[in-house]
C-alpha cells in the first residue's frame, strides 16, 4: 500500500479554503507527484463553496489536470470541508469526482475536514485520509502510512495567515467562473507559503 506525505501547502490552502466559507461546503482537487511506494501530495486547487453542477466540475477538472501537467504534477484525489460541526458526510459530487480520478490514478486519496478539530493550533491533523478497498469504496487510510512534512512548522503558517485573513485572497474556482480575471491558481498566495516556510527553515 502506498504512504502519502501531506505538503504544508496543501494543508494550508485547504484550511484556508474553510476558512472564507465557514458556512458553506467546500470542496478541490489535491495535486501530487507518484514515486515508487510513495505519492506526495504537493498543491491543491480549490474548486467550489457550494453543490457543483456536474459541467463546471467537469471544466474546472480539465484546466487543472492541464495546468498541473505543466507543473510535472497529476490531479492525485479530492478534499471537501463540511459546513455542520459533526457532518463526516462526503457529498455525490465528491465521491464521483474521488472515484473518477482514482480511475486514471492508482492511489488516489479523498481527504475529509474533521471541523470538530478545526482549530489554530489543533494537535494532530484535523482531517481524514481514505482511500479506495478493493471494493471501490472509500475508506479511511491507514495512519501510520499517512505522513506530514514539518507538521509544527505547517501550524505555525496556517495560524500565522489565519490571523492575517489570508484566507480572503484565496480564490477558487467557483469565484474564477464569476470573473476570469481572478487566479484560480493562487499563484501569489503559494509564493507567500513558500516564503513563510523558507523562514521557518532558515533558508531566507
Amino acid at each position: 500500500m502506498c504512504e502519502v506525505e501531506v505538503s504544508t501547502r496543501v494543508y494550508v490552502k485547504m484550511i484556508l479554503h474553510a476558512a472564507r466559507y465557514p458556512h458553506s461546503t467546500v470542496s478541490g482537487a489535491l495535486l501530487g507527484r507518484r514515486t515508487p511506494g510513495c505519492l506526495t501530495l504537493c498543491d491543491c486547487v480549490p474548486i467550489t463553496h457550494q453543490l457543483p453542477l456536474a459541467l463546471s466540475l467537469e471544466v474546472a477538472l480539465t484546466q487543472i489536470d492541464s495546468w498541473s501537467a505543466l507543473q510535472g504534477l497529476v490531479i492525485a484525489g479530492f478534499y471537501q470541508a463540511n459546513t455542520g460541526l459533526r457532518d463526516s458526510s462526503i457529498n455525490s459530487a465528491t465521491l464521483r469526482s474521488a472515484s473518477l480520478i482514482a480511475e486514471y490514478q492508482d492511489d488516489a486519496v479523498l481527504i475529509l475536514m474533521d471541523n470538530e478539530r478545526l482549530s489554530p493550533s489543533p494537535g494532530v491533523p484535523p482531517l481524514t485520509v481514505l482511500h479506495q478497498n478493493s471494493n471501490k469504496q472509500w475508506v479511511p487510510k491507514d495512519k501510520t502510512l499517512v505522513m506530514w512534512g514539518h507538521w509544527e512548522e505547517t501550524q505555525r503558517i496556517t495560524r500565522n495567515l489565519l490571523q492575517a485573513k489570508a484566507y480572503r485572497r484565496l480564490i477558487d474556482f467557483d469565484t474564477h467562473l464569476d470573473d476570469i480575471r481572478a487566479d484560480w491558481t493562487n499563484e501569489a498566495l503559494n509564493r507567500e507559503i513558500t516564503h513563510l516556510a523558507a523562514v521557518a527553515n532558515g533558508s531566507s
